[in-house]
């Protein structure tokens, strides 16, 4: 865009803003800037009245709708409150008696629930809604007076001259036009307002800062004894260091403390291509039984417990057809065909059987092959401080060996870049981040190009009917010319972070973790450039040039421009919070997904499971458009402080959406605790430098060098306060003082009479996470000491979240998806194994049985296909073991909850007789197996194989053979049943719930560390308290 054409656009009316996906690429505008561009938008004029007219009636709608679907669709909008220990506080079911109890919710209670994660993003929003607060009652009490003394001329002129009028009585006169220059008082007020707001966000950000580095020490103290709290990662290992044995001997020879066990990750390429081969035939297998049974099964004839039973006793294909046949022999049921070679049809079901049994043979085989070792592994110690010590030296005086960080939890790993080697991944970083900038900088040519082959001139070669029928219609002729070519675009930005996903992936980071925070940071910048700066970039390839060549035109353009669109970003905020938040809690997408999926892609049990799958929430899409607006409304809070209210309602509305979705809806399988906050702490300072600099340059064209220069010292005072909190907080945060770590092990020492560690009981037990059957009235036995997992018990295994939903007409959550890693499900990574190696496998997923009380159910078809529950549904409670069989729904969902317990108990039973197989070569290695607690049980076993065969009358459990260690999927009964969604991991539970230890401060983690040392931390309540 050339330079008058943008003087032009300055010029003209101002504008607001819609979605924040048609912010970017709207519809409408000037014809000769593309959709792509922002300032295509810029041309739409609407008031901020106008706006307000609209957001206010949208949210309003919204949150109506959403209070009428929230008692009526729990697995969509409240999912997580059917979590079996960690469920959040219930709500009332009345219509709007819920947003008091959740605003009233305490923010230990969101540590305790969800993690420091989520605690992080809620005191993001706490924070800002406090410090916008306090701006805008500032910016009124500054700005307010003056303008109001100018308006009725009590104050003299930009010339000095008072006119003559200087009382009420003289009338008011009319304000500036927004380009004219202000009065000097005016012009001082927003000198005095940037001083003002720069240290009110150092006031806030520091005690923001400061007590998320106490509450991280807390919350790493209150989980010490887990193993990704006490494990490294170690990468660029030498050859002669590549085996297990070899890493744990030399990393205990360095005398950091007792190694407990170590893994070398192997290349596991091959066998993963053969699991996800198992997968797909297994997927086929059960879309030929739904063909054959329909989904949900009429027939009373048909038992889906015996058939799979059955199933899973065959050691072969042809076995398991002839078995399942016997059982299904008097389902009146024609069996699909289909062709099985170019000429020849055959038996669908026989087919996929045949192929299934055929990869599953070939994994079990490949599961105790020998692969090649890569260079990284993982070292577990027997305590914490020996970790946090090995991931703070330097290991090895050869360059770049054995780099040593503390390591991510098991879920949060990305096995599928856990073979790139440093250099290959440092030529991925730097060609990312050079493909990141083209696209920043670039955006715009592509789409322009895109936008311009959907316009009508180019259409009609290709289609010369749509010519005809545009000049016969001009409600067609203006959406082909005006809206097909913004919407096209539109799908760009929708993508966007996708795209930003998917090149961190690309890029080579191995956690999941770390993808986020590396799609954060692209998205966050692309935003920043393309919403906000492009305003005074003007058209980036020219700006580029034009900032290289004289950088001290910077901030005279931002000066230039930036004030003038400052309507457009009021209207942004406003639309943002008040429209847009509401219809966050409705989760429109996620509904949708469900919508599609369910009525027209679902066919199998699974299939209807992972579409109702409760969302998972990345951090990486969702902080940056937050962060952004943080910026926004300080860059312009002085010149227009009435941002700063509006921002002050975004937050606060922020702060309540989200704290309902993170306690009642969202999943995220795996926990950083906080990282994200230094993240988004050097974003508020970049914002606050982009804010500073233009109000400098602002100063400087109306010709106010005085104030100008009186500006210029916060940029000093800004990198002072950065330096000095990064310095401060940036390392005290990433790990824990071994301070801290010696005043806690000395206090559990101290206090070992209050300690009880104890193998767990059936009986008499207070503790809610000793076994998966808590809470019933004839609990199975506890699993028999042979059959506990070894090691550490109590530390080696981090407590399953297990959530159960309710079985509706088209599945019964019998297992969890794979959605961390292909063929695998989303439990029993407990260890550091590849999932490939030690995961646990899916089983066959027969249709479910359809009973009567299914057809005498009040919810009609359409909610039964979306899976809605009754009004006012609460999570089912814990069942009775001894439950008979019966037909109505109650009975019938008692049963399958105990059933799902069942299964829980057997695949992490399966689990640790996998570890324990003398034959498998790749199960993870102890280096003091005499060392490990053998006498405790583990937390997560309660029922032995023996217990389970009485419960269910079924067979042996063979998962204990050599040839079947790590495969539960044709040794597991049918019954078995875990999450639909995840199996999640609370590491701030794990530890507290398998023992009992006082550790004061561990139950509040909102009380302080330390006390208060000044007079200037009483004023910090007002800051601070946002954890």
């Amino acid at each position: 865009m050339a330079d008058n054409d943008f003087h032009e656009f300055l010029n003209e009316p101002e504008f607001s803003s819609g979605d924040f996906n048609q912010i970017t690429f709207g519809i409408g505008g000037r014809p000769d800037r593309p959709p792509g561009d922002i300032t295509h938008d810029a041309d739409k004029s609407v008031l901020l009245t106008t706006q307000l007219m609209v957001a206010i009636p949208l949210g309003t709608f919204s949150l109506l709708v959403f209070c009428y679907l929230r008692t009526r669709w729990n697995i969509m909008f409240a999912p997580r409150s059917r979590l079996q220990k960690l469920a959040p506080d219930p709500l009332p079911t009345t219509f709007f008696g819920w947003i008091i109890p959740l605003y009233n919710m305490p923010e230990s209670h969101i540590l305790d629930r969800v993690g420091l994660d989520a605690a992080v993003l809620l005191a993001f929003f706490k924070m800002s809604y406090k410090l916008f607060t306090f701006c805008s009652i500032a910016g009124f009490a500054v700005v307010g007076p003056i303008l109001l003394a100018e308006y009725f001329h009590f104050l003299p002129d930009k010339n000095g001259n008072g006119g003559g009028r200087n009382s009420l009585g003289d009338g008011p006169v009319p304000l500036p036009i927004e380009d004219s220059p202000e009065s000097p008082g005016v012009l001082a007020s927003y000198a005095i307002l940037t001083w003002v707001f720069s240290f009110a966000t150092f006031y806030f950000t520091f005690y923001n800062y400061r007590e998320f580095s106490e509450i991280r020490h807390k919350y790493y103290l209150k989980w010490k004894d887990t193993i990704a709290a006490r494990t490294v990662m170690v990468t660029s290992i030498p050859k002669r260091l590549q085996t297990d044995a070899a890493l744990a001997e030399f990393y205990e020879s360095l005398e950091l403390g007792a190694v407990e066990s170590a893994v070398i990750y192997r290349n596991v390429r091959k066998l993963r291509h053969i699991i996800e081969k198992r997968t797909k035939y297994l997927q086929k297998l059960e879309e030929a039984y739904a063909d054959y049974l329909n989904n949900p099964c009429k027939d009373p004839n048909y038992d889906p417990d015996e058939a799979l039973k059955e199933f899973e006793k065959a050691d072969d294909a042809k076995t398991a057809n002839t078995n399942i046949a016997k059982v299904l022999e008097r389902v009146s049921a024609e069996r699909p065909k289909m062709f099985v070679s170019l000429f020849k049809r055959g038996d669908k079901i026989e087919y996929y059987t045949e192929n299934f049994f055929k990869y599953d043979e070939l994994v079990e085989e490949g599961r105790r092959g020998a692969y090649k070792s890569e260079p990284i592994g993982f070292v577990t110690f027997d305590n914490i401080t020996s970790a946090q010590l090995a991931a703070q030296v330097l290991i090895r005086p050869e360059p770049f060996e054995c780099n040593t960080e503390l390591a991510p939890e098991p879920r949060d790993i990305y096995w599928y870049n856990m073979n790139i080697k440093r250099r290959e991944f440092l030529i991925r970083n730097v060609a990312i981040n050079i493909f990141v900038v083209l696209l920043v900088f670039f955006w715009s040519g592509p789409i322009s190009v895109f936008a311009t082959l959907l316009s009508l001139n180019v259409l009609k070669k290709w289609f010369p009917w749509l010519e005809h029928l545009a000049e016969m219609n001009e409600i067609i002729k203006g959406f082909i010319q005006g809206t097909l070519p913004t919407l096209a675009v539109s799908l760009f930005n929708v993508v966007l972070p996708k795209i930003m996903i998917g090149l961190s992936i690309i890029q080579g980071f191995n956690a999941r973790s770390v993808i986020e925070l590396s799609t954060f940071a692209k998205y966050y910048f692309f935003l920043l450039v393309n919403v906000l700066l492009v305003f005074s970039i003007a058209g980036a390839v020219a700006t580029a040039y034009e900032t290289v060549t004289d950088p001290t035109g910077v901030p005279r353009r931002l000066a230039e421009t930036l004030p003038r669109v400052s309507s457009f970003f009021v209207n942004f905020v406003v639309f943002q919070g008040i429209g847009l938040f509401p219809i966050h809690l409705l989760q429109v997408k996620e509904v949708a997904y469900i919508w599609v999926m369910r009525i027209f892609f679902s066919k199998t049990p699974r299939d209807y499971a992972k579409a109702s799958a409760p969302p998972f929430m990345n951090y990486g899409e969702e902080l940056p458009p937050m962060v952004l607006i943080f910026v926004i409304v300080i860059v312009y809070s002085s010149l227009r402080p009435v941002i700063t209210l509006f921002g002050a309602i975004y937050f606060f509305l922020g702060y309540m959406c989200y704290k309902y979705l993170l306690l009642y809806v969202y999943f995220h399988p795996y926990e950083t605790a906080g990282l994200a906050w230094p993240k988004i702490f050097r974003r508020i300072i970049i914002g606050l430098y982009i804010y500073q600099i233009m109000m400098i340059g602002y100063f400087s064209l109306r010709n106010n060098y005085y104030l100008a220069a009186a500006v210029f010292p916060t940029l000093i005072c800004t990198f002072v306060f950065f330096y000095y909190v990064n310095g401060a907080y940036e390392r005290a945060a990433a790990f824990i003082p071994l301070k801290n770590l010696r005043e806690e092990f000395n206090k559990v020492q101290t206090n070992t009479a209050d300690v009880t560690i104890t193998p767990k009981s059936s009986e008499n037990s207070n503790n809610p996470n000793e076994n998966t059957n808590a809470n019933t009235d004839n609990p199975p036995p506890s699993i028999n000491e042979e059959d506990t997992e070894e090691g550490h018990s109590q530390r080696d295994v981090l407590e399953d979240d297990l959530y159960h939903a309710d079985p509706d007409l088209y599945t019964d959550y019998a297992q969890p998806p794979m959605t961390l890693y292909d063929g695998i499900l989303n439990t029993g990574m407990r260890n550091y194994g590849p999932p490939a190696l030690v995961g646990i496998l899916p089983w066959l997923w027969l249709p479910v049985k359809r009973v009567p009380s299914d057809e005498a159910s009040s919810l009609g078809v359409f909610h039964r296909i979306l899976g809605m529950n009754k009004t006012g549904s609460k999570p089912i409670p814990a069942r009775s073991a001894d439950i008979p069989r019966g037909e109505t729904e109650e009975e019938r969902n008692q049963r399958d909850l105990y059933h799902q317990r069942i299964a829980d108990a057997k695949i992490k039973l399966a689990t640790k007789r996998a570890a324990k197989d003398p034959n498998n070569p790749n199960k993870i290695y102890y280096h003091h197996p005499e060392r490990r607690r053998s006498t405790l049980v583990s937390p997560i076993s309660p029922i032995a194989s023996g217990d389970l065969n009485n419960i269910l009358g079924t067979r042996s459990v063979r998962t204990s053979s050599p040839e079947r260690s790590g495969n539960v999927s044709r040794e597991i009964p049918v019954v078995s049943r875990e999450i639909p969604t995840t199996s999640r991991e609370v590491p701030s539970t794990s530890t507290a719930d398998s023992t009992t230890i006082d550790i004061p401060g561990s139950e509040n983690l909102q009380e302080r560390a330390t006390p208060k040392r000044s007079i200037t931390d009483k004023f910090g309540k007002l800051a601070g308290r946002n954890f």
